[in-house]
């Protein structure tokens, strides 16, 4: 996903009057209290309607609602990856690190259970410290010997006021496109046989290894392997269809898996 800015955490107001009408009308509808309860404080709203809002969105799958949870959410989840990355991944930007973990919200939402208020914090903070240790492992990973002999201080490439509004705009139109391409590749998830998609929630998400998914599923080495071939294969072909596109054009699903 672009990355996009995120407003700041406000504590000073009712949570639920941040949310658009039509969402909340529909949080109403599913029997959702939007006021403070007497054991509450506004952060512990706060976080019951980010569990209701993946809830409702995981449901109905509703375009809109996922919207509200990113502007709701993200700028909490913002400011607890930028505690995980002070100390050393100064290159790791907070807003791009947040953006991919929605992006394995929204392909992995079927397996979110709302069993308790802060389910949602719990999941997605799962998701998003796995996504950190990743990309900080392949941060150190990098060698900083591979600079040319020649190598000179880098131009100063930001952008003017023009082309940062250009950019806005070009970053809004290809989040759209992500949210399309991300809902055939969950229609495609959702017609898989219940142990392939454990099998890529396994190991996508949870990022376990082959081996412990081995145990987790009872099955070999060799027959782990195949299950996973033949998912991600079957991933393709339906996102293809449903696209109407040639099977080739889609991009290999093992990499799309890593893109968050």
């Amino acid at each position: 996903m672009p990355t996009l800015p995120l407003p700041p955490v406000r504590l000073d107001a009712s949570p639920a009057r941040e949310l658009p009408a039509p969402v909340r009308r529909r949080l109403r509808a599913r029997g959702t209290d939007l006021d403070l309860r007497p054991d509450e404080d506004l952060e512990t709203l706060r976080a019951r309607l980010e569990t209701d809002l993946l809830a409702l969105f995981r449901d109905e799958r509703n375009a809109a609602d996922f919207d509200a949870l990113y502007a709701f959410a993200g700028p909490t989840l913002a400011h607890s990856i930028a505690r995980q990355l002070r100390g050393g991944a100064t290159r790791l930007d907070a807003v791009d690190l947040v953006q991919d973990t929605f992006v394995n919200v929204y392909r992995y939402v079927g397996s979110f259970r709302d069993e308790r208020a802060r389910s949602f914090r719990v999941w997605v903070g799962a998701i998003a410290r796995n996504l950190v240790r990743r990309r900080m492992s392949e941060q150190r990973t990098a060698s900083l010997n591979a600079f040319p002999d020649d190598f000179q201080d880098p131009v100063d490439l930001r952008p003017g006021p023009v082309r940062a509004l250009q950019s806005v705009e070009e970053q809004r139109a290809i989040r759209g496109a992500w949210l399309i391409f991300l809902g055939h590749y969950t229609a495609a998830f959702a017609q898989l046989g219940e142990r392939d998609r454990r099998a890529l929630e396994l190991v996508e998400l949870e990022e376990r290894s082959y081996k412990e998914c081995c145990e987790i599923l009872g099955v070999g080495m060799s027959n782990m392997k195949m299950i996973m071939f033949r998912a991600r294969k079957r991933i393709r072909a339906r996102m293809a269809a449903s696209m109407g596109i040639d099977v080739d054009d889609v991009p290999p699903v093992a990499r799309l898996s890593r893109a968050g």
